[in-house]
């Protein structure tokens, strides 16, 4: 009889253990931190609305894609980052680093820009999220310029 009792309290240890261990969800790319949201975007002495996206694409690593309405204009583009992985400090701050491309259509021509991107997401809620990013252009063309963009936005 005892051997018959060994078994559920194995069987028990052994469930307990596996839900207890079960890995945390990703708070830095990956997944379920993805967001889609609203934007303002100062620089060169002007705001311009957009619209900026997080698709975590590996656990450290996201896409960003975007895209603004300037005067006479669209200009969409993505860039690719390093999220740092902060679960273990317990923060809802998620800063990036990375490099990306966009591209400017409007007034009959077509600009591309190479550009750096610094930032961070703070996960408000599970739902909800504010961004902000830092975007300084790699090339010296007499329209690039640095610029600021905050927003907020629902994650899913």
């Amino acid at each position: 009889m005892k051997k018959l009792l060994l078994i559920p309290a194995i069987l028990a240890t052994l469930i307990a253990t596996a839900i207890t261990q079960a890995p945390q969800a990703a708070v830095a790319g990956g997944i379920g931190n993805n967001y889609i949201a609203p934007t303002v975007t100062f620089g060169g002495g002007s705001s311009v609305f957009g619209i900026d996206s997080k698709l975590g694409i590996a656990d450290n690593i996201s896409l960003r894609p975007f895209v603004t309405f300037p005067t006479g204009g669209t200009q969409f583009g993505t860039s690719i980052t390093y999220d740092w992985d902060l679960r273990q400090a317990s923060l809802p701050i998620t800063p990036f680093v990375g490099l990306g491309l966009g591209f400017q259509t409007g007034n009959s021509n077509t600009t591309t820009t190479g550009f750096a991107q610094v930032g961070a997401d703070f996960n408000v809620s599970e739902s909800f999220a504010l961004l902000s990013s830092i975007a300084i252009p790699l090339n010296n063309n007499a329209g690039n310029v640095t610029t600021i963009t905050l927003g907020a936005g629902l994650r899913f």
